[in-house]
């Protein structure tokens, strides 16, 4: 669908839109866009770790399964550029607590898409669906410690350091520090 398309339909009105992204499911088709990100090990780290090489079958699998999800407050969505609806990368939610009223999450962009705001305004959108529509009161995320852009996007946000894990994760063969980043529902609304 054009952005055109998405505009006639009042997409721009959706919670999912921002000025640059929405944030939407995964297509089965678009799976070749995720498996190439994969292939770039420095993106594989800065987002989790690097896993083994995949199959294309696999990974047509892992696409279908992504399209068909049941909504729940664990979400994994698609980031998109709001012009062309391409893929810039994605957005989850993950060890949501409905009853602590806490969730986590992470963001990867695919390389040749970092720096543009992309990230910045997919988690916006993701905290203001979870602290509005779904009743959580604080989002915590994770950063390596090396992650130095990560970090800066981060605090550029207005989260609150709230503690260093000390050499928590493996990678690159050396034992890197594991960053905790919260916000508050408060926090997220003095933001605004």
């Amino acid at each position: 669908m054009s952005s055109s398309q998405y505009a006639a339909i009042g997409v721009h009105d959706s919670i999912w839109t921002g000025r640059r992204v929405r944030l939407r499911g995964l297509e089965p088709k678009e799976w070749p866009r995720f498996r190439d990100n994969d292939l770039n090990t420095t993106n594989q780290r800065h987002g989790d770790r690097v896993h083994p090489p995949r199959s294309d079958a696999s990974y047509e699998r892992w696409a279908a399964e992504q399209a068909v999800r049941t909504e729940s407050d664990e979400l994994w969505l698609v980031i998109a550029d709001v012009n062309d609806d391409r893929p810039v990368g994605s957005i989850r939610t993950l060890r949501a607590d409905p009853t602590a009223g806490l969730f986590w999450y992470g963001v990867a962009i695919f390389k040749e898409e970092q720096r543009r705001g992309y990230a910045s305004e997919a988690i916006r959108i993701v905290q203001r669906y979870m602290f509005g529509e779904r009743r959580y009161t604080k989002c915590q995320a994770e950063v390596f410690g090396d992650n130095a852009a990560s970090l800066g996007l981060h605090q550029s946000l207005g989260f609150v350091l709230e503690g260093r894990l000390r050499k928590a994760s493996f990678r690159e063969g050396s034992r890197q520090d594991i960053v905790i980043f919260g916000m508050t529902i408060e926090e997220f609304r003095n933001l605004r």
